[in-house]
């Protein structure tokens, strides 16, 4: 028996997991459903030829777990489509652009090769960061390269509140593109790596603004790695804490917007919320309120361009029927977000809620 088989076997045939996959929904013919994924397992473990469909089903997920949320038989599909990359890796099958985008973050520190000597570039002189401090804050790749207005915002509600974190000078990509196509060794190593080197800066919490750090370093890396001997938190639990403590006063935003919530934070979406609320900003559901990937991560938008975009209109034109602006708090759905209306000449009004808190909190 190998492994999963069982729980494989479990599957009642229901397809709810069908309707809530974006890929298969921007899909035609049912090609791509999170069941067909799985079903391709024993067929990987025996070494043998994939279709052209059973090979791309494999790679268009984002790993974003809307089909886990949905499934009755507990079937844990995302740590099985996880489990089919890492042996389609080993037996040197993975695509090609996987392949790159791993190596350009072990070696290069980041999924899009940016340039290392800029990724603190987003640093003004106006922000008070310390030199040496407990409290350590994490950009991540795509704040520091793509959406730098984030960690500024953060940094001044940060300073707004008497804190004066430090930034660690050699801030490394949190490694979740190698987690989420199997690169488990690789991933284990560059872990160590940083978990040793933000130890060695005596840091007793880690502030990011991403919630793929936050997931990463806080539950993955402990089980990559080991215990970790600081906190992670992510930025808007922090912003929550303040706000309620009145360590920050939020004044009235006049906004109707919709939430683009973040995958792997998408147990606790009443904290954004919360956040809105103190803002005076009213919300109104994407998808009614259900949870739809921007269709991005994982490596489903280099590979599959068309049908990441594809995904991501689903939620620009479900927020343009509804509100004057989409919120995020998800650097990446921002950069994926932002450039495909780019593509589509699709005017859209998109803040990260930090940037939209600093406005309440700090003035325009």
């Amino acid at each position: 028996m190998h492994r999963f088989q069982e729980e494989i076997s479990s599957c009642i045939d229901c397809k709810k997991c069908w309707d809530v996959c974006p890929a298969n929904v921007v899909t035609e013919g049912n090609r791509f459903t999170p069941q067909g994924k799985i079903e391709s397992l024993a067929k990987i473990v025996a070494g043998g030829k994939l279709s052209q469909d059973e090979f791309d089903n494999i790679y268009l997920s984002t790993r974003c777990g809307a089909c886990d949320d949905v499934c009755p038989m507990d079937i844990p599909i995302t740590d099985i489509i996880q489990y089919e990359r890492q042996l389609l890796a080993e037996q040197g099958k993975e695509p090609e652009k996987t392949t790159m985008i791993s190596e350009n973050i072990l070696y290069r520190n980041s999924p899009g090769s940016m340039d290392p000597a800029k990724r603190f570039d987003w640093v003004t002189d106006d922000l008070e960061i310390a030199e040496n401090s407990d409290i350590a804050y994490m950009a991540g790749c795509w704040v520091a390269h793509s959406q730098p207005d984030i960690a500024r915002a953060t940094i001044r509600l940060l300073n707004h509140a008497g804190i004066k974190p430090m930034i660690m000078k050699e801030e490394k990509c949190c490694g979740l593109f190698l987690i989420d196509n199997g690169h488990f060794e690789q991933a284990a190593e560059h872990a160590k790596n940083f978990v040793d080197y933000i130890e060695s800066l005596g840091i007793s919490k880690v502030i990011t603004s991403c919630p793929g750090c936050y997931l990463v370093l806080g539950r993955e890396y402990p089980k990559l790695y080991r215990e970790l001997n600081f906190e992670v938190e992510h930025s808007l639990n922090i912003f929550k804490d303040m706000i309620a403590d009145g360590t920050l006063k939020p004044e009235k935003l006049d906004y109707t917007v919709s939430v683009r919530d973040a995958c792997p934070m998408r147990e606790s979406k009443d904290v954004p919320r919360g956040i809105l609320a103190s803002m005076g900003v009213e919300v109104k559901e994407l998808f009614d309120g259900r949870q739809v990937c921007c269709g991005g991560p994982a490596g489903l938008k280099p590979n599959f361009p068309d049908i990441a975009t594809d995904i991501a209109m689903l939620s620009i034109s479900d927020y343009k029927d509804k509100a004057d602006m989409m919120v995020s708090y998800c650097p990446f759905c921002m950069h994926h977000m932002g450039g495909v209306s780019k593509s589509k000449d699709e005017t859209m009004e998109m803040k990260d809620i930090s940037v939209l808190l600093a406005e309440s909190v700090l003035g325009k």
